[in-house]
């Protein structure tokens, strides 16, 4: 069987992602109007969650259910990966009685892991890398609040923050479709290197550009979106007196 994993932004091209967004956007449409089509009747998408989540559980499970399938929610706790059975066996088996695998990692390697060895699709639901599901949502939101005038090359998109998961995520898409982005941080939490090196080569590639910047006002002067995010995450609850400093009120 031929499938894709979806695992990080990076991993399609500029005209597949607009693709993706295309679909996503006509079954929006059709679920407005009361007919939305059961394209994965009787699927079943296992879940897996290493911490909790409202929004990630509730939409994915929705969709199941909405395009004709259903969402089987493997809690924290209840099963643990790599440690009663290996990551690979957990995948294994999940592949044999499930058609989709959703997981929501704590490291990113624990989704790859579960991605190499599944033999069904695998979708990331959030690692302490990326969070590709969600800028895909984003993209669409800007689109269809794009102002007048604007065509999807022409946005700029402004980032205020810490150097988040999801930040990594909306910059490499961003830079992937051609729209132009910018990251205000203090020094200290700017996007890594690696990070802006991938962005700068995707605006090789579609002509975005990329900014980053520790001057939030310069930053967002000509923007048409700004985003936010934490400014410290889980296991940084000791950085949080630094963290605030550096942040307020300089970037609120």
């Amino acid at each position: 069987m031929n499938y894709r994993n979806f695992i990080d932004t990076q991993d399609f091209t500029k005209e597949e992602l607009l693709e993706l967004i295309e679909l996503t956007r006509m079954i929006k449409a059709a679920d407005k109007q009361g007919c939305t089509p059961k394209l994965l009747q009787d699927a079943t998408l296992a879940m897996i969650f290493e911490e909790p989540s409202t929004r990630t559980r509730v939409s994915f499970e929705t969709a199941m259910t909405e395009l004709g399938g259903h969402a089987l929610y493997l809690k924290p706790g209840e099963i643990h990966l790599g440690v009663r059975e290996s990551l690979g066996d957990t995948a294994q088996v999940l592949s044999r009685m499930c058609d989709v695998i959703m997981a929501r990692t704590l490291k990113h390697e624990t989704i790859t892991g579960l991605a190499e060895s599944a033999s069904v699709p695998v979708i990331n639901g959030l690692t302490d890398y990326n969070h590709p599901t969600q800028v895909v949502c984003d993209v669409i939101t800007m689109l269809e609040h794009m102002p007048a005038g604007k065509k999807m090359e022409d946005l700029n998109v402004t980032f205020i923050g810490d150097a988040t998961n999801v930040l990594s995520s909306l910059m490499l898409i961003c830079t992937r479709l051609g729209i132009n982005f910018t990251h205000a941080a203090p020094k200290k939490y700017q996007a890594p290197a690696e990070w802006v090196r991938w962005a700068a080569a995707n605006c090789q590639v579609s002509g975005a550009k990329l900014t980053i910047t520790d001057d939030p006002l310069a930053a967002v002067r000509d923007a048409d979106f700004i985003y936010t995010d934490l400014w410290w995450w889980v296991g940084q609850e000791d950085q949080i007196p630094e963290r605030r400093a550096a942040f307020m009120p300089k970037y609120q």
